[in-house]
């Protein structure tokens, strides 16, 4: 297989496991990231490596940490499945050159891949991914002596460290006295049996669904996303909990479940979140949201006088702020939360945490926080349709819409234009639309919010025919 058929994405690699995604290529990707940290890293700090519930990951992982050993880069590779943010605080609390994770995260089973972190504990930027994607070379091999790379690997359990560090972020006593049902659904990922692993001795009554190892994640995606989280709706029904918490195949995103078995829309989540965090944990700094995600968030802000940057999609448009400037939260519509005294990285394990704690402290259920959002700031409803068609009109319909955009559409009045992103249409009555095209997939996303799902629907098919018709 060439190595043009190595396609790096925003901060690493995926592909089909045993199609493209080999031992013989993750070789490959590890010989060329190898001596991208010779070069422009310290690499006696060493790495750290760890991996996911995927088929092979461990395999995978163990190899990848060989081949840079080879190189006498020290390496400590974890000793367990752990989630990604768990590896990218290993990075941060240790000092090192760098890390790299085995996952593919909320992608179906078919697939792994391979995740780069940088010295700060997050995704690489871009322009450090070109330069790793730059290394790769079909003729190289490590070194002579390669044989003995094993001297240069260290096995270590990351997971301890990471449960003490968020003991000083969150109040686990006052979690501990939440005396409710909560049913915990890791999605058969990585973050199987560590909630309740970090909360201990409760009178919380867990319960964990799809809670082993599968690498099959029974035939769905490990997204907690609506569609995704049937069997979670219905245990919450049948055991009458207090809340629903599910986390991706890594662990680093999460979907909620209120106490009715109805998912929390991620745009109530995090300014549900940031309030919390203002009135429990007062720190200064700003807050950083992706252009797909609504401006609740912003309207909340705008109560405690926190300004708001907003940013192209994509978490490492997020870290980037957060790596320049002090960010108290930092977030993605698709369910990525980072914390600026934790990490520049999103973190699913802590984001629950903190959605316990503020039910706790509260005394109030996940409901009761949205309703109150929702009668402050309106109703809100919300929508998005990734759909795929032909690649040249999508880029030819995008970029028309870009350069002379729509006056209206359909009965919505436009209001303001921002093409940050794709192209992001304001209306007068306060609902927007957002349309994207995928750089990797001939795909276009479609982003709606207003008032009444039926405006949501009436946005996305206008949408649709804008960016799909010739």
């Amino acid at each position: 297989m060439g190595l043009d058929q190595i396609k790096f994405g925003t901060d690493g690699w995926r592909a089909v496991i045993a199609e493209q995604f080999t031992f013989a290529n993750v070789k490959r990707v590890a010989r060329a990231y190898a001596r991208f940290i010779l070069n422009e890293r310290l690499p006696a700090n060493g790495i750290a490596v760890g991996f996911d519930t995927r088929f092979l990951s461990r395999e995978f992982a163990a190899a990848f940490a060989a081949e840079v050993a080879a190189y006498k880069i020290p390496v400590w590779l974890s000793d367990r499945f752990i989630p990604t943010p768990v590896l990218s605080f290993t990075v941060k609390q240790r000092n090192l050159a760098g890390g790299v994770m085995i996952t593919a995260s909320h992608n179906p089973y078919q697939y792994n891949g391979i995740k780069f972190k940088d010295e700060y504990g997050g995704p690489v930027l871009n322009d450090t991914t070109h330069r790793i994607a730059t290394a790769l070379d079909s003729e190289a091999r490590a070194p002579n002596g390669a044989e003995k790379a094993n001297a240069y690997i260290q096995n270590e359990n990351f997971v301890e460290d990471y449960i003490h560090h968020l003991d000083k972020r969150v109040d686990l006593q006052l979690i501990r006295k939440l005396d409710q049902t909560v049913i915990f659904c890791p999605m058969h990922g990585a973050g199987i049996g560590l909630l309740p692993q970090i909360i201990g001795d409760a009178s919380i009554q867990w319960i964990s669904i799809m809670n082993s190892v599968n690498p099959l994640f029974n035939f769905r995606h490990p997204e907690p996303i609506t569609e995704n989280l049937a069997v979670l709706k219905q245990r919450i029904k049948e055991e009458q909990a207090y809340i629903g918490i599910a986390t991706d195949g890594d662990a680093d995103r999460l979907g909620i479940m209120d106490e009715k078995g109805r998912f929390v829309q991620l745009h109530d989540l995090m300014p549900i979140l940031l309030k919390h965090l203002r009135e429990t944990k007062p720190t200064n700094g700003k807050v950083v949201r992706s252009t797909s995600m609504a401006d609740t968030v912003d309207r909340v802000a705008a109560d405690y006088n926190i300004n708001v940057i907003e940013v192209p999609v994509g978490f490492k448009n997020v870290t980037r702020e957060m790596i320049n400037q002090q960010v108290i939260l930092g977030g993605e519509e698709s369910g990525g939360f980072g914390y600026g005294n934790h990490l520049p990285e999103r973190d699913g394990i802590l984001s629950a945490l903190l959605t316990m704690e503020c039910l706790a402290k509260t005394g109030k259920s996940m409901a009761e926080h949205v309703g109150e959002l929702r009668d402050r700031y309106g109703p809100f409803a919300y929508g998005r349709v990734d759909q795929y068609g032909d690649a040249q009109v999508i880029a030819s319909n995008l970029q028309r819409l870009c350069q002379t955009p729509p006056q209206k559409l359909g009965p919505f009045k436009v209001d303001t234009i921002n093409t940050m992103d794709g192209i992001k249409l304001y209306f007068t009555d306060r609902s927007w639309m957002l349309i994207r095209a995928s750089q990797t997939e001939p795909l276009a996303r479609i982003y709606a919010a207003a008032d009444r799902q039926t405006k949501v629907k009436s946005i996305i098919q206008h949408g649709k025919a804008l960016i799909f018709n010739k």
